[in-house]
């Protein structure tokens, strides 16, 4: 394998294929053996009657770039030990979702691990953890983080399939780690309902 160029958070790697040709790939500085690159929060939020579904509106360079949508739909997420190289998957997640949304308590429940993100790309994987929070749970203001997230918004856990079947495709992206996420907490919200 060779290292061609490296930032704070990618490299850009070359190996051999199957058949000895070279394939070039990214990887994520902060993966380890011992725990995926990512998590994805997907955040159910308790009201009376059920769950909402906490949604981000981002603003992502490489879609902007590339003419692929004004804005990408996703769940509360984070890279795994960044910035301490012994955190564990769950520690990340309630610094995520406090990070991102402002939600100090929550009951979290670690979903799968090892998910590719798009293997032939990136040897990227994720954890996927769903998290419900109680509204009155939300305990402070979202950190700024330099404009990525443009809106926080909520859909009804029974409206979900309605709302993605009907996204505006040319304005949004919908983030395929944020439907894995959905499918994980609709799951979930059956475990919790029997």
């Amino acid at each position: 394998m060779t290292l061609i160029a490296t930032s704070k958070y990618l490299e850009f790697k070359s190996t051999k294929s199957p058949s000895g040709s070279p394939w070039f790939y990214v990887r994520r500085t902060n993966d380890t053996n011992k725990h995926d690159s990512a998590v994805v929060i997907t955040t159910l939020i308790k009201k009376e009657n059920g769950y909402d579904f906490l949604l981000f509106n981002t603003n992502r360079p490489p879609l902007n770039a590339e003419n692929k949508a004004e804005f990408c739909v996703e769940s509360p997420a984070g890279l795994i030990g960044d910035i301490d190289k012994n955190e564990e998957i769950i520690e990340c997640a309630i610094k995520e979702l406090k990070e991102e949304a402002g939600f100090i308590d929550s009951q979290m429940f670690l979903e799968l691990t090892n998910c590719s993100t798009s293997s032939g790309l990136s040897s990227e994987t994720l954890s996927f953890v769903t998290a419900i929070v109680d509204k009155k749970d939300l305990k402070s203001k979202p950190i700024n983080d330099g404009g990525i997230i443009v809106e926080r918004f909520l859909i009804d856990s029974n409206k979900i399939t309605n709302y993605i079947l009907n996204l505006d495709t040319k304005k949004y992206s919908l983030a395929t780690a944020t439907v894995t996420g959905i499918f994980f907490a609709l799951e979930r919200i059956k475990k919790l309902t029997k």
